[in-house]
């Protein structure tokens, strides 16, 4: 036998509301909060979908019109019989269920109530000797809740003493459902930020990189595209759309200490914390998903420092809206083009160890700017890169505890990366530490070379 379907015909939707509350059939007049929910006048609604963004203060309301139809006009015929509608997510408001609430087609099909619950609602069917029941058709005012969970209807039609009939128990469907309307999301773009070509001291010259292109904001439509979220505050309903961000505030995480930043050329609000108040103009590049955030080097230029960048956002909406949050996106990275190598667990020399790592230049070309950054060290610091000098041409550079003391202060111990703006055939490193008269030395490896950006 196969399923029968369940079909809802009408959804109105109202909200219950400080103090008010209103009732009304799907059309371009029924609201929740004071929103618009129509899709189209006329249209037969399937499933509905609300923005969660919607404020409800109480318990929202859709008086909803749910009709079983078995599979053939002509599949349940002269019997008696008890048709059911079950409810998840919301509830059935239990109050006034009468013979009037279910309409029955069928001549002389007469119907009386069975069982009534917040979840259930079932009746008594009698069909006539040479007669079928075409379609039962229940009215009933459907509480969503508060919480705004999706809301399915699922039903079955049995023989008086509980014997299925027509496929047994009616799949689940869904009426109502509830979706974030918006999408904050961008496209990721690794930079490699370059002075000129070849390697070079990445503390002269002017440099600008556009970390991340096409951010903003989409509407959250799922993946049917007749799935409409429906948030519009206007006179006609329509969809949710990003100009009812009225407002937003980015932020910019990341190092920026060697550069200014922009969003569309505009400046941020707070130089430390990169936080950007975006005025119309920027707002709208937003919500079009045209904004670049860049990184330029400052006016006087001071050693990069490798970063990863991220971008996160607070929005503003209007009244009857509680506005979306969105975790940060990733914007790119930033990298020294040059040699990087690592060394662990090296220590200020406070208590009693000394190291000296030694980076040899096998080349006749002096390398300026060479950088150690601070990667996880056990006490907080306020620097976590500092340039400890030039690395002579067919010379050394001598990288001890007591400079590392005097670039971050009392640090404890914590890993290192060292970057040579130079080829990695060309440097070499090892690290040796010294305990109690103990020596011991270790290569910190060839080094791993960061490709020039083009």
């Amino acid at each position: 036998m196969s399923i029968k379907k369940i079909l809802m015909t009408a959804v109105a939707v109202s909200a219950l509301s400080a103090g008010a509350a209103s009732a009304a059939t799907i059309s371009n007049t029924s609201t929740v909060s004071g929103r618009d929910l129509a899709p189209a006048v006329g249209t037969a609604v399937d499933s509905y979908t609300l923005a969660s963004e919607i404020v409800t203060t109480a318990a929202t309301t859709a008086t909803s019109v749910l009709v079983i139809s078995p599979t053939t006009a002509t599949t349940i015929s002269a019997g008696n019989y008890i048709v059911t509608y079950n409810i998840t997510g919301g509830t059935f408001t239990t109050a006034g269920v009468t013979t009037a609430s279910l309409a029955v087609n069928g001549l002389n099909v007469v119907s009386s109530v069975n069982t009534v619950s917040a979840s259930s609602i079932s009746f008594n069917v009698t069909v006539g000797s040479g007669l079928y029941l075409t379609s039962a058709t229940l009215t009933n005012l459907v509480k969503l809740g508060v919480a705004k969970s999706d809301v399915s209807i699922s039903g079955s039609i049995t023989t008086a003493d509980g014997a299925s009939v027509d496929g047994g128990t009616i799949a689940a469907k869904k009426i109502i459902d509830y979706r974030p309307a918006f999408v904050f999301d961008g496209t990721a773009v690794d930079r490699t930020l370059t002075i000129a070509s070849g390697f070079e001291d990445f503390s002269v010259g002017v440099t600008t990189a556009n970390i991340g292109t096409g951010i903003g904001f989409d509407v959250n439509t799922g993946t049917d595209v007749d799935d409409v979220v429906m948030i519009s505050a206007g006179a006609v309903g329509v969809a949710a759309a990003t100009t009812d961000l009225t407002a937003a505030v980015l932020t910019l995480t990341g190092d920026v200490s060697s550069f200014d930043a922009d969003a569309n050329g505009t400046v941020p609000d707070d130089d430390t914390t990169n936080v950007f108040t975006l005025g119309a103009g920027d707002l709208a590049d937003l919500q079009a998903q045209t904004l670049t955030v860049g990184l330029t080097q400052q006016d006087t230029p001071v050693a990069g420092n490798a970063s990863d960048y991220s971008l996160g956002v607070e929005v503003e909406m209007g009244a009857g809206y509680t506005a979306p949050t969105f975790a940060s996106i990733p914007l790119g990275s930033v990298a020294l083009e040059g040699t990087n190598f690592f060394a662990a667990w090296v220590g200020d020399g406070t208590n009693g160890i000394t190291y000296t790592i030694r980076l040899g230049n096998r080349t006749a070309t002096a390398v300026t700017g060479v950088s150690v950054a601070l990667l996880n060290s056990l006490n907080d610091t306020d620097e976590t890169t500092c340039v400890v000098g030039t690395l002579p041409a067919s010379g050394e550079l001598l990288i001890t505890s007591a400079s590392l003391n005097a670039c971050f202060g009392n640090f404890g111990r914590a890993d290192l990366r060292i970057t040579v703006q130079a080829a990695d055939t060309g440097v070499t490193a090892k690290m040796r530490s010294v305990s109690a008269g103990v020596i011991n030395e270790q290569s910190l490896g060839g080094g791993t070379t960061t490709a020039q950006a083009d």
